[in-house]
């Protein structure tokens, strides 16, 4: 049964697709289903070639407007919806994503009660295989699927900068919070985004982008949400994996300058993310890495990567290579490490090797 809210907001929906025919009847379904009432779809469409726009057309009554038209990408052709929006609140789902049925009727509801000019919620991650996992953001920088923003916020900070190919939404949240606009954050899962690979150049080349715009915000929001030395460590980490993916015989003759061979394999100290992005890097230069081992019990008997976390007990009777991958105490663990065995070669490896390989 659709609702007439308390204030019966328009909604305008944009969703932008390109060759989607796989995917788009999940998400104009979930758009035309709403319980809320008073909802304007719009979808814009990059003159797709594989049956989308013979699906979109099925739905035509329900579409308040279409257009199928090449565009400049992605950000374009949202930026087309926005301009061609009325609602007085607007919302975007990509042609892969969809919503729950009553996400509208929820986001209008809390506009109801709150003075925000932006309301998010949770969605849920799919991979490829259809599993599911809750994404929590109770920062101000939302998932992007769940996220509707007043249009006069819109009209007065801009839409997407097309400068930016990969990252453009990013550097729009960040205008946004710069500006001073106020979120208010729900716990309802309001979208699902499904997870696609990325390439390994759109991976670098999003990293570049990100790096950018927070060094272009870094003046201008508080430290809570930007801060230098975080972001020259997102980036410096996502170089050193790109490295390792395009030219991994770069990093792989610098660590064999560290060690006398690596074919036997090494340890990772750090089951954390430090230590699954050594993995990572590790993998691509075709080094084996026998186990991880972690002060963290909670952790001991699971798997990272598929490869089994031991307590550093276990370190005592092994005399090979011991790679550090964590955050802080580095020091407190190349202690403990030389407590557990004075043969033991180990390496605070992460920034000393983006020392080695970015500052070269």
């Amino acid at each position: 049964m659709k609702l007439d809210m308390e204030n019966d907001f328009k909604v305008s929906i944009i969703t932008v697709s390109y060759n989607a025919v796989k995917t788009i009847e999940q998400t104009i379904q979930s758009v035309v289903n709403q319980t809320y009432n008073n909802i304007e779809y719009l979808v814009i469409d990059g003159q797709s070639t594989d049956g989308t726009q013979d699906i979109i057309e099925r739905y035509k009554d329900s579409i308040s407007y279409y257009i199928s038209e090449p565009d400049n990408g992605i950000y374009d052709a949202m930026n087309k919806g926005i301009s061609y929006a009325t609602g007085d609140i607007v919302g975007i789902i990509n042609s892969d994503d969809w919503y729950e049925t009553d996400a509208i009727e929820k986001v209008v509801n809390c506009f109801n009660h709150t003075s925000a000019d932006v309301v998010y919620g949770e969605i849920w991650l799919i991979n490829e295989k259809g599993d599911k996992e809750r994404q929590t953001r109770k920062s101000l920088i939302p998932p992007h699927p769940s996220m509707l923003v007043r249009r006069d916020i819109y009209q007065k900070y801009g839409k997407f900068d097309l400068s930016y190919k990969i990252a453009a939404d990013y550097e729009l949240m960040l205008r946004f919070i710069s500006k001073g606009v106020s979120f208010e954050h729900m716990d309802d899962i309001l979208a699902n985004f499904r997870v696609t690979g990325i390439s390994n150049e759109k991976g670098w080349e999003c990293a570049k982008e990100t790096y950018e715009i927070e060094l272009k915000y870094l003046d201008k929001c508080s430290r809570s949400f930007l801060d230098r030395n975080v972001a020259e460590e997102k980036y410096n980490k996502a170089k050193l994996l790109y490295i390792s993916q395009n030219n991994p015989e770069r990093i792989y003759r610098i660590l064999n300058k560290k060690f006398e061979t690596l074919e036997n394999g090494v340890v990772i100290f750090g089951a954390g993310t430090w230590g699954r992005e050594l993995y990572a890097i590790l993998r691509n230069c075709n080094i084996p890495v026998k186990f991880f081992v972690d002060n963290e019990e909670i952790k001991w008997g699971l798997q990272l990567e598929g490869i089994q976390i031991f307590s550093p007990e276990i370190l005592k009777n092994y005399n090979g290579y011991v790679l550090v991958a964590v955050k802080n105490y580095q020091k407190d663990i190349c202690r403990q490490l030389t407590n557990l065995s004075n043969s033991m070669l180990r390496w605070n490896t992460l920034e000393e090797l983006w020392d080695k390989v970015i500052g070269c």
